[in-house]
């Protein structure tokens, strides 16, 4: 099974969230990496340093988060897996205009259902419902 995670399925892995037990619960019933996409790598970043802005965690602790996700990157749970640009935006342009005015998807979210649909992902780990309405009618199955 090949599946693509966002940032809200792989950040409550480094951090205790709401979503931290059934994000854990999910990676351990998958048996092959999981693919990111370089958007996802950089969101992954950008929320430990706004943990730091927002005085949730300390700069120590935001750069043992990305150590952490680094070194599981370098073992292999997830992949980063690049996506041309000039295949991502014009999808994520035909999903805007199929899915945003009745889902209220985002751009960013938008920008991951379409790596994920050019990736070829099976499975799209995500917690955010919107996301997951837009790649389920994409017919991109998606995490419970």
């Amino acid at each position: 099974m090949i599946a693509y995670a966002d940032t809200s399925f792989v950040v409550p892995l480094y951090r205790v969230e709401t979503n931290s037990a059934a994000a854990a619960k999910a990676m351990s019933r998958l048996n092959a990496p999981v693919m990111l996409s370089p958007l996802g790598e950089l969101e992954v970043h950008n929320a430990f340093q706004l943990s730091v802005f927002r005085g949730e965690i300390d700069a120590t602790a935001a750069a043992r988060k990305i150590q952490l996700f680094a070194e599981d990157l370098a073992n292999g749970v997830f992949q980063i897996h690049p996506v041309p640009a000039g295949t991502l935006y014009p999808l994520a342009i035909e999903l805007a205009q199929r899915h945003s005015t009745t889902l209220g998807t985002r751009s960013l979210d938008l920008l991951h259902v379409a790596a994920a649909m050019i990736l070829k992902a099976d499975l799209f780990l995500s917690f955010d419902e919107r996301q997951k309405k837009a790649a389920k009618a994409e017919g991109v199955k998606v995490s419970s």
